[in-house]
């Protein structure tokens, strides 16, 4: 009942959201809230729920991905990905939410730029084998906390705009099941960069872009293995119901 409830409440509570956010971009805030996952099914339908999310708070603030990461080993095998399977393991094998905030311009003229902080939650799961021995699961959980610049072509009252960021985290271990080491103190922490190119407009899909990013240190701390990856990620922001109505840009 108390569940019920609190959903009710924050549902009633939406449409004064949507004001608050309209004052928040007159007053120059950049806000996004993005959910990503490694699995094509997986990163589909939570568009369903962000369309939605656009539509009441009238905005392009909650994004969807699709993020596929990338690995490189030594010392042993990773099973090959799949990101169009089915089983509970391939649907939520790599989960990545996240939430930017930060200072926007915005201006008539043809260049724009911003900064932002971001809070970001990874969890990696994939599958390892030594030598003839089976596969075996691992589950790695990380916090990334960091920033990033962009600048945006195209002032306010362009119908498009072009939007290129570069930014870095700080990755910090905060779990790791599986063979490789035990628990997150095999675990490296370090820096990961980020690059971004993205095109906003007014139509259905009003923001579309892809980004990479790249972890600079090898996830073990050990001298027989190594596990380094990277992240490609496709990013789009679905809200129809807007077409040339909206009143944000970025």
């Amino acid at each position: 009942m108390k569940k019920l409830l609190t959903l009710l409440v924050a549902v009633c509570l939406l449409p004064n959201f949507a004001k608050a956010q309209q004052t928040a971009r007159d007053n120059h805030l950049f806000l996004h809230v993005d959910f990503a996952a490694g699995n094509i099914y997986t990163a589909a339908f939570p568009s369903f729920a962000t369309w939605g999310l656009n539509e009441l708070t009238k905005s392009n603030i909650f994004e969807s991905t699709f993020e596929v990461p990338f690995y490189s080993t030594n010392g042993f095998d990773l099973k090959p990905y799949d990101f169009v399977g089915y089983t509970a393991h391939d649907l939520f094998k790599d989960i990545h939410p996240s939430i930017k905030i930060g200072y926007q311009t915005r201006k008539m003229s043809d260049l724009n730029w911003g900064i932002y902080a971001t809070g970001e939650y990874v969890i990696n799961q994939f599958k390892t084998q030594f030598a003839d021995e089976d596969y075996d699961n691992n589950n790695l959980k990380r916090l990334l906390v960091g920033g990033s610049a962009f600048v945006v072509l195209g002032g306010v009252d362009k119908t498009y705009h072009f939007m290129i960021e570069a930014g870095c985290r700080y990755s910090k271990a905060l779990s790791y099941k599986g063979p490789l080491c035990d628990g997150k103190s095999g675990i490296n922490d370090g820096l990961v960069s980020h690059f971004g190119f993205k095109v906003t407009g007014a139509g259905a899909i009003q923001d579309f872009g892809i980004y990479a990013d790249f972890n600079h240190f090898d996830l073990l701390k050990r001298d027989d293995a190594k596990l380094k990856m990277f992240n490609i990620g496709i990013m789009w922001t679905v809200t129809p119901g807007q077409r040339r109505n909206r009143t944000d840009i970025y």
